[in-house]
């Protein structure tokens, strides 16, 4: 299992404080959504399509990385 940055860790931690979901508006900044990518391909969160743009969920690792 691929160690955390710093600033991976972190991202999992706002997403579940904010309920273990994200959906980011268009105002997010590049780097935030690589590192959205990177959580994904990490199996730390999955992705869903909504109405409204991708909507992030943190996964059962995911969750336990943000503790």
């Amino acid at each position: 299992m691929r160690k955390l940055t710093p600033d991976l860790r972190l991202m999992l931690q706002v997403i579940a404080n904010a309920g273990d979901s994200y959906c980011p508006d268009d105002s997010i900044d590049p780097a935030r959504v690589r590192q959205l990518h990177e959580l994904v391909k990490a199996k730390r969160l999955t992705v869903e399509s909504t109405d409204g743009g991708a909507r992030y969920h943190l996964t059962a690792q995911g969750r336990e990385d943000a503790l």
